[in-house]
């Protein structure tokens, strides 16, 4: 009988978080990850093609999701790495990550932001948006921005998984709406 991906991602991942609290590197090991699914979202199907392939030595796999996390690559992420392999689960490093990084940011009171702007904003904003992030939420914002010209203006923040729009097209497209 297989366990189910979500069960194995669930479990590679608490262990690997119970790993890094003893090596007090938790942090060092959620950056490495975060860097990891990035990368993995960019070429995700040839991610999948190379590491679901038997006939491609596991040395080369391990080779090719260690690059993929780049610089610092912290031993204990580097370990646990080669033991996923030595499992025969490298091809659920992806979700393992993902499930890693949901644990890590529950477990130090991180909410997971987005802010999408029609243009760069200055850092001042970004720090009050932050800033209204945290004393509103009472948490740690974790804050990842994006621009999108055809915002025109404003931006959107998405917090976990409510949205405030404040740009100037969700504006229009709200009294468009009101209109018909």
């Amino acid at each position: 009988m297989t366990m189910d991906n979500g069960k194995i991602s669930v479990r590679y991942a608490r262990a690997l978080l119970n790993l890094a609290r003893q090596e007090h590197c938790e942090e060092e090991v959620y950056e490495g990850l975060m860097r990891l699914t990035q990368n993995y979202d960019l070429a995700m199907a040839q991610f999948n093609e190379i590491l679901t392939n038997p006939i491609i030595a596991m040395e080369d796999k391990v080779n090719l999701v260690k690059s993929a996390v780049g610089e610092p690559l912290h031993p204990c992420l580097a370990h646990f790495i080669e033991f996923l392999a030595d499992q025969k689960r490298e091809s659920s490093i992806y979700r393992i990550a993902l499930k890693y990084q949901e644990m890590y940011r529950e477990s130090k009171d991180i909410l997971l932001t987005h802010v999408t702007t029609a243009a760069d904003l200055p850092d001042e904003t970004l720090r009050k948006l932050k800033g209204f992030v945290e004393q509103n939420f009472d948490c740690h914002a974790e804050m990842h921005i994006s621009v999108d010209p055809s915002l025109i203006g404003g931006f959107i923040l998405d917090i976990e998984n409510d949205r405030m729009d404040a740009s100037v097209a969700g504006q229009l497209e709200a009294l468009k709406k009101k209109l018909k």
